[in-house]
């Protein structure tokens, strides 16, 4: 009976390394193609656009707008936060001499970032992430941008490597988003996110 239940938890740790190293693979060999492919991505994107409708003392309504590489919208909606300071914290991943950026959440200076709005959903089209389609795009850079989409959506984070977090927002003190303004969120494949006034 000892030596059944052996060899039983024997064939189900096997299984289970041979299904983990196999699920590694697969990820590398997506990451690969990610690589191989990541010159094909435009150098400058424009995900993200809002604009700050009204702004009190205590809050802060805006209209978030989400964009393909074509320029098209794919999603928006509109909030009221409470705050003064609006920031958009993007979720960046280095590919090769590059740099993927997912916008990740929004949050103020009065709501903490781990209780900020959840972008990921927004500019998910059917498990890809929409930001970055265009009509021409190559089979292989689009299957390795899901998947990369998929792990950090999911907070499979350790399939990442080398990932990090940057912010953009605005400082009440020094230079503060206007109220009926156009902001665009523009991402540089080289490094670098930053918003550019209309």
């Amino acid at each position: 009976m000892k030596k059944n239940s052996l060899k039983l938890l024997l064939l189900i740790l096997i299984s289970g390394i041979v299904f983990t190293t196999s699920c590694i693979k697969k990820q590398e060999k997506q990451i690969k193609k990610l690589e191989d492919n990541i010159a094909l991505l435009q150098t400058e994107n424009t995900p993200v656009r809002f604009k700050i409708l009204e702004k009190t003392e205590d809050s802060l309504s805006i209209i978030v707008k989400f964009y393909n590489a074509d320029k098209k919208e794919i999603n928006h909606f509109e909030k009221i936060l409470n705050g003064q300071e609006l920031s958009f914290d993007f979720y960046v991943v280095p590919v090769k001499d590059k740099y993927v950026a997912f916008p990740a959440k929004i949050f103020t200076d009065r709501i903490a970032a781990d209780d900020g709005i959840i972008l990921y959903e927004f500019y998910n089209q059917e498990g890809y992430p929409g930001i970055f389609y265009h009509k021409d795009i190559n089979k292989d850079l689009y299957k390795g941008l899901k998947e990369v989409y998929q792990n950090i959506k999911t907070g499979q984070l350790d399939s990442v490597s080398e990932h990090f977090g940057n912010m953009v927002h605005d400082i009440k003190k020094f230079n503060s988003f206007l109220p009926g303004n156009v902001y665009s969120i523009v991402v540089h494949t080289k490094g670098g996110i930053e918003i550019i006034e209309e």
